[in-house]
């Protein structure tokens, strides 16, 4: 509206003052109808009590403005940003803490170097007792199946239990294999965190 409709505004709300009898701090409300012209009292009615007004005093001067309520749509993309930046505030103060955390738990790179190592070769000192065990249970394996391939060359079929004791070893040299993919696995995850935390590292101390 231009500073006509407002001065227009403001005489209405004095002429209000003086047709409608209101508690001196009551005031007036001013706000848009359908027909999107200003209309004035003092209550808003319930069909434009969501879309927002002026509240004006015995003189006819503006006091406040009431904004018009949120619409759903509005209300739920304020919800996604407040939620999107609580979740960025979360990672910047988690990446804040590990900044911390690194540095007061190593002085220099070659700490970092020798932590991953020292990770890696006990990883590695697993799968070597690993790979030893698997030796001895497939050494017991081949001496099963030796016994039970000569009970059938004597024409003697093996037991069932003998049968399901094989197939239990031979279980247990998967179950085995399969620990050892799992340490190489870790072990490739140690050399990229620490490569992670080196770079890092470098960053924060200003090492190139």
């Amino acid at each position: 509206m231009g500073q006509y409709h407002r001065n227009l505004c403001q005489l209405l709300a004095l002429v209000l003052v003086s047709s409608i009898s209101l508690d001196a701090n009551a005031g007036i409300k001013c706000w848009i109808n359908k027909e999107e012209v200003r209309e004035c009292g003092n209550a808003v009615p319930a069909e434009y009590a969501q879309q927002g007004h002026t509240k004006f005093n015995a003189q006819g001067v503006a006091v406040g403005q009431k904004k018009r309520a949120k619409s759903q749509a509005e209300f739920a993309q304020e919800q996604r940003i407040k939620k999107q930046k609580a979740e960025e505030d979360r990672k910047r103060q988690e990446a804040e803490k590990a900044d911390r955390v690194l540095l007061d738990t190593f002085s220099s790179e070659d700490d970092l170097v020798f932590a991953r190592e020292g990770k890696v070769s006990a990883i590695e000192a697993q799968i070597q007792l690993t790979e030893s065990h698997i030796e001895k249970i497939h050494a017991n394996l081949d001496r099963m199946i030796a016994i039970a391939a000569d009970l059938e060359r004597r024409g003697q079929k093996p037991s069932e239990q003998a049968m399901a004791d094989i197939e239990k070893v031979r279980a247990q040299v998967a179950e085995n294999h399969s620990f050892i993919e799992t340490k190489r696995t870790e072990q490739e995850s140690v050399r990229q965190q620490y490569a992670t935390d080196i770079e890092r590292f470098r960053k924060l101390t200003g090492i190139r």
